[in-house]
């Protein structure tokens, strides 16, 4: 197992890679299921439907959430 490699429920994730699913998302951002699906939708985060009708999500599209995140200025009253 690499750095960029994680355990999850005794499956190894690859997050190695350009697109990955929702699971591989959800531990890229370090997010819970229910908390990642929560952040698409308010932050509608692009995303697509591939063939048996999984849906993936690109990583750069996360890491810039990630670093929009990161570089904004702190807000009074809003909880993330």
């Amino acid at each position: 197992m690499n750095s960029n490699t994680l355990m999850m429920k005794n499956k190894e994730l690859n997050l190695n890679k350009e697109y990955l699913n929702r699971n591989e998302a959800c531990a890229y951002m370090g997010l819970s299921l229910s908390g990642f699906k929560n952040l698409v939708k308010e932050w509608d985060i692009p995303s697509a439907k591939v063939p048996g009708a999984r849906i993936i999500y690109r990583k750069k599209d996360l890491q810039n959430l990630i670093e929009r995140f990161f570089n904004a200025p702190e807000m009074e009253g809003r909880r993330f």
